[in-house]
């Protein structure tokens, strides 16, 4: 077992269940190359099984926790877990998801042979729900920034969950921003790569999302329309995208978002496998 210089940044909060939370940091702890810290925002108030799978976990000497007394979001939590983190390596995790048992060393790896150390290390995902196995899709990413950078205009290609990336980068390009909504890692993407990031994806899914239906559900309506609307004019606003790539998705989203949920989901899955 080695241990690499790398912070795994996390967070939980009371919508998160305990059996998932402790599939996700037992998913650390079996990686042939183990992070020598594990930070996880504990969001707000959960209950006590999250809590008791916690305490399992806090005899190992790289987990640290910090418990906040409201719920402040992913990006806040990120932020936070960013500014506690000890080096200048970092990754993260959705504390529902699942690392391949050589995610850690095969992003570590690939990051530091790189000379350009402007980057950010991805990777692609498999899409699970709650039996294993009932697997939807693979998502897949584009391996070099070029491609990456000709798509995410578009849509949002990068697996945020997946990325590894030097700590120098976030700091310098601002962090999270806190005021975005759910489209947080989105507004990031587009950042970095306008400040001349470039992103590299391994072509193979290291990570386990976790899905559902309810989650297709959510990514629906006339008000998530509404928001992702808001959101791309913010992105134009701001330079990150152009007037097509603003106008162009809001037409076809405007489609994807008020379909049934059923045809969504298969929408998804096509775009996804590309």
């Amino acid at each position: 077992m080695v241990a690499i210089p790398v912070s795994v940044l996390m967070s939980t909060y009371k919508g998160n269940k305990a059996k998932y939370l402790d599939e996700s940091l037992k998913s650390l702890a079996e990686q042939s190359y183990i992070a020598d810290e594990i930070i996880l925002i504990i969001d707000g108030e959960v209950d006590d099984d999250q809590l008791s799978v916690i305490e399992n976990f806090k005899y190992k000497g790289n987990f640290k926790v910090y418990p906040l007394q409201e719920n402040h979001g992913l990006a806040y939590c990120m932020n936070l877990a960013i500014q506690y983190s000890t080096n200048d390596i970092l990754a993260r995790m959705d504390a529902d998801d699942l690392s391949d048992n050589q995610r850690l060393e095969l992003e570590y790896k690939k990051l530091i042979s790189l000379e350009d150390k402007n980057h950010v290390v991805c990777s692609w995902a498999s899409e699970f729900s709650d039996e294993y196995s009932d697997f939807h899709c693979i998502k897949k990413t584009p391996e070099d920034n070029s491609q990456i950078k000709k798509l995410i205009p578009y849509r949002n290609v990068i697996v945020h969950p997946s990325m590894m990336f030097y700590k120098k980068i976030i700091n310098i390009h601002g962090g999270y921003d806190e005021n975005v909504g759910l489209l947080e890692d989105y507004e990031l993407h587009l950042r970095l790569i306008k400040a001349g990031v470039k992103y590299y994806c391994i072509q193979q899914p290291l990570l386990q999302f976790r899905t559902s239906h309810e989650q297709y559900d959510r990514r629906g309506g006339f008000k998530y329309l509404i928001n992702e609307y808001k959101f791309r004019m913010f992105c134009y606003k701001n330079r990150y995208i152009k007037l097509h790539q603003f106008i162009i998705p809001c037409i076809l989203y405007s489609f994807l978002r008020l379909s049934p949920v059923v045809l969504r989901k298969s929408m998804y899955k096509l775009v996804r496998e590309g």
